[in-house]
């Protein structure tokens, strides 16, 4: 089965594809996991240190002669400027993502499953396809060890792969999780 891929897909999906593969060693353990946005984790530890640099500056505030809160309020300000740069740089990642205007192609086989995009070729033979992950935005191709890459595509093509001979054992359907 081959499926060209002409259209960008939405920024949605490449959010949570750069999820899928900051997660890759839990969801070869724990493949019914719920996979969060990259852009939601930095969010969310940029948010956690934002609070607590208002609550050390809050103490510092009430009791100034304790020398030790201004180290940690310039630890936590260092904090909340990285989690804010790598939060930008997840966006830009995206944007650039979504600036590419190459075509792809996804082949599935009995024997392989292949994408070819931009002059590049992923491949994970079905021997080592551990599982296919179905989430929200995508649909990834998990292989057993790191020799492969993670083969992820839009989860529109969630028919087509569900109904392809051979490979229903693999097939583990997370949509459910995210309603």
């Amino acid at each position: 089965m081959e499926i060209n891929i002409d259209n960008v897909g939405p920024s949605q999906y490449y959010d949570e594809a750069m999820g899928i593969q900051s997660n890759y060693k839990k969801l070869i353990k724990n493949p019914r996991m719920k996979i969060r946005p990259l852009s939601f984790k930095a969010l969310l530890l940029t948010g956690i240190s934002v609070i607590f640099l208002i609550i050390f500056a809050a103490l510092k505030i009430i009791d100034p002669a304790y020398p030790y809160y201004k180290y940690v309020i310039f630890i936590f300000a260092i904090a909340t400027v990285f989690g804010l740069v790598y939060y930008l740089m997840i966006k830009k990642t995206i944007s650039r993502f979504r600036n590419n205007s190459s075509s792809s192609k996804f082949i599935m086989e009995k024997d392989f499953v292949e994408l070819q995009s931009g002059g590049e070729t992923s491949r994970i033979e079905f021997s080592n396809i551990q599982h296919v992950i179905i989430n929200r935005y995508s649909i990834c191709f998990i292989p057993r060890d790191q020799t492969s890459n993670i083969i992820v595509i839009r989860s529109e093509y969630k028919s087509q792969i569900v109904n392809f001979e051979g490979y229903e054992s693999l097939i583990v359907d997370n949509s459910s999780l995210y309603q």
